[in-house]
């Protein structure tokens, strides 16, 4: 029986190297890329809209901060449109505290590695 073992294990491990489905680290960054555009995205709306002095107060405020505290993959299946929907929960440290949140989301690949969406 042990004499299997080896061989079950190697194979498994093997085929999880070769799947497309991000990892827990990936999906992270994916996820921190996406929010970092959104808070930009926010600010170049308040420097077109209220101008540079918005924008320095947001900043002085400390409102466009954040930092991923904790990150946890809870499952993904694979979409018919690419990529892979999946579940995961966040930890974001702003400036008035936690936000906890358990999202779903698509990670799917580009060039430059996984990307995040939450149109599912």
């Amino acid at each position: 029986m042990r004499l299997w073992t080896v061989p079950v294990v190697a194979l498994v491990a093997v085929m999880v190297s070769m799947s497309d489905e991000p990892t827990e680290r990936a999906m992270r960054a994916a996820f921190e890329t996406k929010l970092a555009s959104q808070v930009q995205n926010a600010l170049d709306f308040v420097a077109e809209t209220s101008g540079p002095e918005a924008v320095a107060r947001v900043r002085e405020a400390g409102t466009d901060r954040f930092a991923i505290s904790g990150f946890k993959k809870l499952g993904c299946q694979r979409d018919e449109r690419g990529g892979h929907v999946c579940r995961f929960s966040v930890d974001i440290a702003v400036i008035d505290g936690n936000l906890r949140e358990e999202l779903t989301g698509r990670f799917y690949m580009r060039d430059d590695g996984f990307a995040f969406t939450q149109d599912v």
